[in-house]
């Protein structure tokens, strides 16, 4: 069975329940999800972050829940671009095989565009499917 993480905006952690019950129907181990979390929280938010990076020393792979948000299709954060970026880094050095997967294509309007169409044209993340 093999662990996966959950990355997404706070604002999707209901998506992101039903997306593990999902996952784990197929037999995934969802070992970290995005929660609602109180971001005003300073030490709610920390905890929640250093867990989050603890679970990705831990995971087998990573799908980034990129749905639309503030009308921008396929949004991804600067967060959860961070935490795929960590992945993708883990991937390089340690020529392992952990499967990075983003949920949908996002728009020309996300600031990291040009950077998740090179990971997919090298290979280093896929689309979900």
């Amino acid at each position: 069975m093999r662990k996966i993480i959950i990355a997404s905006s706070a604002k999707f952690y209901k998506e992101a329940l039903e997306l593990k019950e999902e996952l784990e129907k197929k037999d995934y181990s969802v070992i970290d999800y995005v929660k609602n979390i109180n971001v005003k929280n300073e030490k709610e938010y920390k905890a929640a972050y250093e867990r989050f990076y603890n679970s990705l020393r831990n995971t087998d792979d990573l799908l980034l829940l990129n749905l639309d948000k503030k009308g921008i299709e396929g949004y991804i954060g600067y967060e959860s671009f961070a935490e795929l970026s960590n992945l993708v880094v883990k991937k390089i050095q340690e020529d392992d095989n952990h499967k990075i997967y983003i949920y949908k294509m996002p728009s020309k309007e996300v600031g990291c565009y040009d950077e998740i169409m090179h990971f997919l044209k090298l290979g280093y993340i896929e689309l979900y499917k």
